[in-house]
Parts: structure tokens; C-alpha cells; sequence
């Protein structure tokens, strides 16, 4: 990675659309046609503005590196009511100009952890560094070891990627999606509860496993102690990054 290539450039906002009730993906291009060379598993900043003036904030880039739109990534944004970035974000019109610098981070898989089982626990917009970590091992195809998406959130509702996950899972018999709700409806037949109660007993039939956990510190935090005081991984195997 080139400094040039994360030096400030600026985004136009192409589309736009709704994930949940709070949530808004983005998708933006490169206003000079430039590729946005990254990892999946990377991240962004971005620098919206409040009148008038710049506010930094940084988002993991929703989907795996795709040739056919170099130019182009995508995002998620929780509206936060009273918080400036997000609901500038929210606000934005398609045809918008805005700034980014970037991309930044380790959070990313290297060829020798894409040999092994991997299990993906995420909670919220947490889901989306793992959306792209999953996306690129589709991309490459063939057969492997298992993927596991663990993902938590509070309703049906926001149930992020949905289909995608359940399409994905129905067509790859590699992946498997597994959803935990902690206030599901009446009608819910899936997981109740948090990814913390779920974790354990899911990772522990993955054998030489790692894990990639993306959300808030608290659930991230959890997810380390567990893999490590009961289910004994190495600290190697574990791989995270906190939303907060």
C-alpha cells in the first residue's frame, strides 16, 4: 500500500439504500476514476461535513475488492440520532461530493488463515468487515474448510445482509449463517439471545479454527476471553476489531 493511495481523494455517492431502519448502505466512487486498492477487512475515513466544517469518522468497507468496480466501495452507516456524521451520512444525496482518506487496518486474512476454519462473530454494522472477509473467499470458490457467520442483533429487522447470507448458505456448502436475536418476535424460530451465549459451543466444533469478531469491545472482549480461557486458542487464532 502506497501512501499515495491513502492520501485525502474525493468520493461522489452513486446509490444508496436501506439495510434496517437505522441503518444506510452506501456506495461510492472515486471522483477521478482512481482504483481504492484495500483489503477485505479494511477500513476507511470519512470526512463529513457539520455545518460546514469536516468531521472524521471511520467505517470498514462493506465488500471484498472487485476488479469490475475498482473505483468503488461500499459502507454502513448506523444513524445515531443526534450524532453529526451519521446523520449527515443518512442526509446525503446521490451525486454528493465527500472526502476519504485510506484504507487502514490489519484486520484482514492472510493465505495461511484462509487454510484453516474460521468462525465470524459479529454484531450490528460489526457484520461488514466480515461481509467482505467472506465475499473474497467466495470470490476465490473451490472447496476449503468451513465458515461459520455467528451474527447477532436485536430484531428481526436488522438483520443486516439477509438474504445475501441465506442465499450464499443455501448455494455453498461451505458456509453456514447462523443469527441470534436478543429481542425477536413471537414468530422467531432462530438463536435467541447474544453471540457471547452462542459462541463457545458453535467454535468449539471447529477444530484449528480462528476467529474474526467485529462489534462493540464489550461482545469483542468476551469473545477473546472465551477463546482463550475455555477454549484454550492461542491468541494467533484470534483476530478482532472494536466498533467503539
Amino acid at each position: 500500500m502506497t501512501e499515495a493511495s491513502r492520501s485525502r481523494r474525493t468520493l461522489v455517492l452513486v446509490d444508496a439504500r436501506a439495510l434496517s431502519p437505522r441503518v444506510r448502505s452506501l456506495e461510492l466512487r472515486t471522483r477521478d476514476g482512481s482504483p481504492v486498492v484495500y483489503e477485505a477487512g479494511q477500513w476507511v475515513n470519512l470526512y463529513p461535513l457539520h455545518e460546514g466544517t469536516p468531521i472524521r469518522r471511520s467505517y470498514s468497507i462493506a465488500r471484498a475488492p472487485d476488479p469490475a468496480v475498482a473505483d468503488r466501495i461500499e459502507i454502513a452507516v448506523t444513524r445515531v440520532l443526534g450524532g453529526p456524521a451519521s446523520e449527515a451520512l443518512h442526509a446525503l444525496p446521490i451525486g454528493a461530493e465527500i472526502e476519504m482518506d485510506g484504507p487502514f487496518g490489519v484486520f484482514t486474512r492472510t493465505e495461511a488463515q484462509r487454510a484453516a476454519p474460521a468462525i465470524f462473530v459479529g454484531t450490528g454494522t460489526g457484520v461488514t468487515p466480515l461481509r467482505a472477509m467472506i465475499q473474497d473467499e467466495a470470490r476465490r470458490g473451490g472447496d476449503g474448510p468451513p465458515l461459520v457467520l455467528l451474527f447477532g442483533c436485536r430484531t428481526e429487522d436488522d438483520l443486516l445482509y439477509r438474504a445475501e447470507w441465506e442465499a450464499l448458505a443455501a448455494r455453498w456448502p461451505r458456509f453456514r449463517f447462523i443469527p441470534t436475536l436478543s429481542r425477536p418476535s413471537e414468530s422467531w424460530t432462530g438463536l435467541r439471545g447474544h453471540v457471547t451465549v452462542w459462541y463457545e459451543p458453535i467454535a468449539a466444533e471447529l477444530a484449528g479454527a480462528h476467529v474474526y469478531a467485529a462489534g462493540l469491545s464489550r461482545m469483542v472482549d468476551e469473545i477473546r476471553r472465551i477463546s482463550k480461557e475455555r477454549l484454550g486458542w492461542d491468541r494467533k487464532r484470534i483476530h478482532t476489531e472494536r466498533y467503539d
